[in-house]
């Protein structure tokens, strides 16, 4: 009963999230500019099935037999979300760096898990290796897609940890670097989006099957202090002050907190948002920093 009145709230919750966020991003998405100076491969399907999956590939113009690439994760609780929001940003980024980004798309919860979700990140990552021969990877991700990019990369290049997450998909090719765009560092297994991280049922008694770190970042900081991090932040954004905490457990960090500028905000996710603002440029430069120039 007890585990029933959680997931009603959350529940609600979500339903509540979802609407806002499609409020927000339906209008920006109509008025998007992409750089011209970029080539996009979209909706490539990456697992067959009932819900097929599909990734975009960003490629620069002049980048030729790439060896390495971008993972985008796009953000949204992991309840919301899908490809298209973080387009602009990963054509952006692939311009930048100048190597190709693959943007992903997952099965969201609650219709999957924490689980489920990496998984499906590492099959992308398979897919590409395979298709397009990227053997070295950089994870990147705004919000939740931030935690992701940082899970993913620590699971990547830790098979006790990838299972202790029950992520048993064996990946081809390294992970180098993971940017982390405002992202969600803790989560409460009671509320959103930390209660939909696992299978539930009706039970208190339940144990919890996940580390505790699945819910902390800041715990699993501590299990590779060699992967290089780019952190961004900025100064309106609600996730501001867990994004301080955490760049402080790391050991090999670019930090960036983005100031505000007259109308100019740096609100949850602002780089995503509108990728063409001076602060935005700065963050992203930060990201292709991390990943192609501090090897």
């Amino acid at each position: 009963m007890f585990n029933s009145l959680i997931r009603y709230k959350v529940e609600k919750e979500r339903q509540l999230f979802i609407k806002n966020c499609t409020n927000f991003d339906t209008p920006r998405l109509e008025n998007e500019v992409f750089p011209a100076d970029c080539k996009a491969e979209t909706d490539i399907v990456y697992k067959e099935g009932n819900k097929p999956l599909k990734l975009d590939v960003y490629t620069p113009f002049g980048c030729v037999g790439a060896k390495e690439c971008f993972i985008l994760i796009h953000g949204g609780a992991f309840v919301y979300g899908f490809k298209k929001l973080d387009q602009n940003f990963g054509m952006h980024l692939a311009v930048k760096a100048g190597i190709p980004v693959v943007n992903v798309d997952y099965t969201l919860a609650p219709e999957s898990d924490i689980s489920q979700i990496i998984t499906e990140i590492f099959k992308a990552m398979n897919f590409v290796y395979i298709k397009y021969g990227f053997k070295t990877f950089h994870t990147v991700g705004d919000s939740a897609g931030g935690y992701l990019a940082f899970m993913v990369a620590i699971s990547a290049r830790n098979r006790h940890i990838a299972h202790k997450m029950w992520v048993f998909e064996k990946l081809r090719g390294t992970v180098e670097s993971a940017g982390m765009i405002c992202p969600g560092i803790t989560n409460n297994h009671k509320s959103l989006p930390g209660f939909y991280f696992e299978k539930h049922v009706d039970n208190v008694t339940e144990p919890q099957r996940l580390p505790e770190y699945a819910y902390d970042l800041n715990l699993l900081a501590e299990h590779d202090n060699k992967l290089r991090v780019a952190v961004v932040a900025g100064e309106d954004d609600f996730l501001l002050e867990q994004n301080r905490t955490f760049k402080d457990k790391l050991t090999n960090v670019l930090y960036y907190e983005a100031k505000n500028d007259g109308e100019l905000k740096m609100h949850h996710v602002y780089p995503i948002a509108h990728p063409e603002w001076p602060q935005s440029v700065k963050a992203i430069e930060i990201i292709a920093e991390n990943a192609v120039g501090r090897r």
